[in-house]
């Protein structure tokens, strides 16, 4: 191991302090001997705490102080959010040692610096882990998955047209290759819900919104099409991401895209479901096709139905609410950071959820607010 002078000790093959040097990149436990296992998530740490946990370096530049110093910005990641860790002293170095990609065991205290909170490294090694760990750096959805599994069964259950259902229930199942990956896949690489079961929790979102404007515009939306569609449009994620730190495209999701993925993995399996007509099985994955709903968007169709059309606006607006909630989240009130997506900022203008229930229950006022969202009740 070397330490340079007041700066970050860099241990290229060890186990915990105090341990003797190891020939190998240090495990997860190695690295945090006697510290806690899991560590302390981000958002439960303060200033002045003293930090020893494993992260992924999802970022990493070398920039230079007001006295054209080098210093090093880590973004360190794990499933509970990022940490912006910093090393002041050498910077160059230790950034070699520590790619984008690669997962670390850091010690050091967090600090807060010209307003930002940030962890002022103090020691810093690389560790090997392990597939079943992974879990340990992903993000993963906030919703239980328990209560999304019953939604999910719900929706396929309440799909009345006998080949529709079938063709869910064998694409959908718990049980299947495609139904697990399901389950797990992030809906997309970093815009929105992308963490572990955001394809589902996504879905779900789309499919029950498609369900009340069904109900909503009434005979002239075929219902099951509809929510058919919505629970497959973005099926071909499972195989487009990488379930994997970053969630990277794969090769076949950078040459084709799930789109096109989509409809070849409906098509085979609608192909095993003899209940499903050849009309409905084309009007599904018209759906498929044209759910981005413009050329420039890398749609291969445009929607030419009306169950393709609300489809479309839904997805859209589901994964745009989405990313501005995110932007709002550490807002109070008043502005977000600029957005380079939106190409703006965003402005919020009432307390957030948490405190809009909490004030609604003291006043009595649930009911009311409830009975008022509830457009669409029957």
């Amino acid at each position: 191991m070397s330490r340079p002078a007041g700066g970050v000790e860099i241990r290229a093959g060890t186990a915990a302090k105090g341990r003797a040097p190891a020939a190998r990149p240090a495990t997860i436990r190695e690295w945090l001997g006697s510290d806690p296992f899991p560590w302390p998530a981000v958002h439960e740490l303060r200033e002045g705490t003293r930090v020893a946990g494993c992260y992924y370096v999802e970022s990493r530049q070398l920039r230079r102080t007001r006295q054209d110093k080098p210093y090093l910005r880590l973004k360190l990641c794990d499933r509970s959010g990022a940490l912006e860790g910093r090393v002041w002293d050498d910077a160059d170095r230790i950034h070699d040692l520590v790619p984008v990609g690669s997962f670390v065991g850091v010690r050091g205290r967090l600090e807060v610096f010209n307003g930002e909170v940030q962890l002022h490294l103090e020691e810093l090694t690389p560790i090997t882990v392990s597939p079943d760990e992974l879990d340990l750096f992903l993000p993963r959805s906030p919703r239980a998955a328990d209560v999304m599994e019953r939604e999910l069964e719900a929706l396929i259950a309440s799909v009345r047209d006998r080949g529709l259902r079938a063709l869910l229930r064998r694409m959908l199942d718990r049980d299947s290759e495609t139904g697990r990956a399901f389950r797990r896949a992030p809906a997309a690489k970093r815009n929105h819900h992308a963490y572990l079961g955001g394809l589902l929790e996504h879905t779900l979102s789309v499919a029950t919104a498609c369900d009340l404007l069904a109900r909503h515009y009434g005979g002239e939306v075929d219902r099951d099409l509809l929510v058919a569609g919505a629970l497959l449009h973005d099926i071909g994620k499972v195989r487009e991401l990488v379930t994997d730190t970053g969630f990277p495209y794969s090769d076949e999701g950078r040459l084709l895209g799930h789109i096109l993925l989509g409809l070849q993995m409906v098509e085979a399996e609608a192909a095993a479901v003899p209940e499903l007509p050849a009309e409905r099985r084309l009007l599904l994955l018209h759906l498929i096709a044209s759910h981005h709903g413009r050329y420039e968007w890398q749609s291969p169709r445009r929607p030419k139905i009306l169950e393709g059309l609300i489809l479309h606006a839904v997805d859209d607006l589901d994964a745009k609410l989405h990313q501005v909630t995110r932007l709002l989240a550490d807002v109070e009130r008043g502005w977000s950071e600029y957005d380079g997506n939106f190409a703006r900022e965003f402005f919020r203008h009432r307390p957030p959820s948490g405190a809009q229930a909490a004030t609604a229950a003291e006043e009595g006022d649930g009911a009311a607010v409830m009975e008022a969202l509830d457009l669409f009740a029957d």
